[in-house]
């Protein structure tokens, strides 16, 4: 990504940041589930989007289906987000191609949440569930200077075994290996990638129970490469901050979509910021590549950059 010197100057770097063409603005910009408030969420729609916005990393979940194929969606079940229902890891790849991902999204909205008043641009569209693997294909295929990384999150968390063996296989097969992080609320699956693979790297996601501190233990302990929180937990600050890069770590708390809590954020010097609304951090950091924030495909209204 080539930036400016005045950028440069102002937004300073650090090495836990995803590895991009170097050097990128501090901190780097996660869109949440592809930057779910623009584009339906965890949508090959929704990453294309997030790379015409010009974002640092495409932040996504996963599920293992019936027959062993990774899928992105952050539900275990598909009623929120999609016009199917049932569960996704009781259906085949095959099956869950009959889904419209884009069904329940609403422009604006910071994740997807079922209302019927609400417009829905996406609706028959044929947008599908994809797979990880697709992911992995298609910010292989950005090279050059935009180098997006990939942030995936373990979510079967009974099943956490099976999914980090059977991800590392895939991560360490996608070529661009360097450039993905596995991130996981669960301590075991992140253990678990670090016991196959040390090189890749490992996200451990907090909500504050019992509180970040504690997190941050046992990043440090069992040798994560990031740490994050919940933006709003009580105790994430600057002295947070600092204790994690005095330990090596990098701090990239979720999911914050306001202008005022992001500048916040920035202000205690975190490494990176997952976001609904990517385009309001990329705007900060006068990064932002597009002046639409809707992909053009859904045509009609845009959405706000910002959550008001």
């Amino acid at each position: 990504m080539l930036l400016g010197t005045s950028l440069l100057a102002a937004c300073s770097t650090s090495d836990n940041m995803p590895d991009g063409a170097a050097p990128l603005a501090r901190p780097y910009v996660s869109a949440h589930r592809g930057g779910a408030a623009y584009a339906p969420e965890n949508t090959m729609l929704a990453y294309r989007n997030a790379a015409r916005l010009g974002v640092d990393d495409f932040e996504t979940d996963t599920w293992q289906t019936a027959d062993g194929v990774f899928v992105l969606l952050h539900d275990q079940t598909l009623t929120r987000t999609t016009d199917c229902s049932g569960t996704v890891t009781a259906m085949t790849h095959a099956e869950l191609q009959a889904c419209d991902a884009g069904y329940w999204f609403s422009p604006g909205q910071g994740t997807t949440s079922p209302d019927d008043a609400a417009a829905h641009p996406a609706r028959g569209q044929g947008l599908t569930i994809p797979t990880a693997a697709e992911l992995f294909a298609y910010a292989a295929s950005l090279t050059g200077a935009y180098r997006p990384t990939v942030t995936i999150e373990i979510k079967d968390v009974l099943n956490a075994a099976r999914d980090a063996a059977a991800l590392v296989t895939l991560v360490q097969a996608s070529g661009i290996k360097d450039r993905i992080i596995i991130q996981s609320f669960s301590a075991f699956a992140l253990n678990r990638v670090k016991a196959l693979d040390p090189a890749i790297r490992t996200l451990y996601l907090s909500s504050g129970v019992p509180n970040p501190g504690l997190a941050l233990d046992r990043a440090i302990a069992d040798g994560d490469d990031f740490v994050a929180p919940s933006y709003s937990e009580r105790g994430v600050d600057a002295a947070y901050v600092e204790r994690a890069h005095a330990a090596g770590k990098g701090v990239v708390p979720w999911t914050a979509d306001r202008a005022a809590d992001l500048q916040a954020l920035r202000a205690m010097g975190v490494d990176g910021l997952i976001s609904n609304f990517p385009g309001c951090l990329l705007q900060l950091q006068s990064r932002l590549k597009a002046r639409r924030m809707l992909p053009e495909e859904l045509g009609g209204a845009d959405s706000a950059v910002c959550r008001s």
